[in-house]
């Protein structure tokens, strides 16, 4: 394992698929918004965060899977992994590195998650993607497909965060002193300032995504 792991990070330190001739009319096709289409490795801190969230029963959804540096790993842990990366060139290279090597429950699918059904019995997702413009439809569609937690680093102040699926998200107007997290992606504090170190309240409608737009009630949005 570790000499596979070797491996893709030194193939991919060597070839930034990002800046190839072609890639903007990629992204274009694929509606990858930013740096959605990207794929840039994380640290070990990251990457030791989310596996310290992944059960033996886990059913594991990887969105966004990049060289696969990671699913490999969580595969060691979980029942099954799925691993879900639109990039053929970042994919490509990478199964042909692990080769005959590749586990039985790591299952690898070169596609576009917006456009995938997701697999039956999912029960954790994760979502490492900065300034990823599609939080909120991931976020409904695992949600619809009872998935338990996401994994995530797209929010919260850009650390990995565990985000319960299962619970009820707090209406925004009730939010009168805090942090919050919406599940369109956005992140802003209500209130004076007393309760900075708390945890974020899961909500929903806020400024940023409410229909009624920005100005129906002060808050400071960080995406």
């Amino acid at each position: 394992m570790e000499e596979i792991l070797h491996r893709l990070e030194a193939h991919t330190k060597a070839r930034r698929c990002q800046f190839r001739e072609g890639f903007a009319s990629f992204a274009r096709l694929h509606n990858l918004v930013g740096w959605e289409g990207w794929f840039s490795p994380y640290d070990e801190e990251t990457y030791s965060a989310v596996l310290d969230h992944i059960a033996p029963d886990d059913v594991v959804l990887e969105i966004g899977a990049g060289d696969l540096r990671l699913a490999l790993r969580m595969a060691e842990r979980a029942r099954r992994v799925y691993a879900v990366e639109v990039n053929p060139l970042v994919v490509g290279p990478a199964l042909e590195i692990i080769g005959l090597r590749l586990p039985r429950n790591l299952h690898v699918m070169c596609a576009n998650a917006l456009d995938l059904s997701f697999p039956p019995g999912v029960t954790v997702a994760v979502l490492l993607m900065r300034h990823c413009q599609h939080f909120g439809h991931y976020f409904d569609r695992l949600r619809a497909a009872s998935c338990r937690r996401l994994l995530t680093n797209a929010r919260w102040k850009s650390g990995v965060e565990v985000v319960d699926l299962t619970a009820p998200c707090t209406p925004f107007e009730q939010v009168h002193e805090g942090w919050y997290a919406c599940r369109c992606g956005a992140v802003g504090y209500v209130g004076s300032g007393a309760r900075v170190d708390a945890p974020p309240v899961e909500v929903v409608a806020c400024p940023a995504c409410s229909p009624l737009g920005p100005d129906n009630k002060d808050g400071e949005d960080i995406k």
